[in-house]
């Protein structure tokens, strides 16, 4: 049977986004180390690793990073695996860490529930509310998604990677797939260290591939 024009164009279209979270950071003191440039540790560099053994079978054909050290090391490390160094690495700072890591980082958790607390109480029960450093989720999931759409545009029908940070992922993924930015943390087991997401561009569409509980 033939394929019809409809879906022979649709398949021209296609190309696959991968959202990675850097792994592991050597972090000794326990600190929230938002923009802090703490290296990956040992762990997050095998967890890495391991990301791309996945990604190189993926055809890729270009890199983004925040501009953080731990995503920029994640990413070289990707590169060198999948490319053996030839896919260099393209900066973007629509994908860095959230505003409110900036805010708190260099403290402990237990610091930051006694001199935020208000904050966290919101961030944990209605994080959609949160804007501390200047920006609420849906802004993060607005420059997430315009850094991607640049980067489909200018290489269409290729397969995309993207290193960023759990929030700045989630939210991406949670506003293209129409979900409250309330459920951040209900689908925050999917973007453990490491964690690989895939979204689906077709056209001009984005499409979620990745299963959010």
């Amino acid at each position: 049977m033939k394929k019809s024009k409809k879906t022979k164009k649709i398949k021209s279209q296609f190309a696959k986004v991968f959202l990675v979270r850097h792994g592991d950071v050597q972090n000794p003191k326990h600190i929230i180390y938002g923009y802090l440039p703490l290296p990956l540790s040992t762990r997050g560099r095998a967890e890495i690793k391991r990301t791309s053994l996945f990604l190189k079978k993926q055809n890729i054909t270009a890199i983004f990073a925040s501009p953080q050290k731990r995503t920029q090391e994640s990413a070289k490390i990707i590169s060198q695996i999948i490319s053996r160094g030839k896919i260099k690495i393209k900066t973007e700072t629509g994908l860095r860490e959230s505003g409110f890591g900036r805010y708190t980082q260099g403290a402990t958790p237990e610091m930051v529930k006694k001199k935020y607390a208000k904050l966290v109480l919101i961030y944990n029960r209605q994080p959609a509310k949160i804007k501390a450093g200047g920006e609420d989720l849906a802004k993060m999931a607005k420059r997430v998604l315009e850094t991607i759409k640049k980067a489909v545009k200018k290489y269409p029908r290729q397969n995309l990677i993207f290193v960023s940070h759990r929030d700045p992922i989630l939210a991406a993924l949670l506003k293209i797939s129409g979900r409250d930015f309330n459920d951040l943390h209900k689908v925050k087991a999917i973007c453990d260290k490491g964690a690989v997401c895939e979204i689906w561009s077709v056209g001009k569409k984005l499409i979620n591939k990745t299963y959010l509980a």
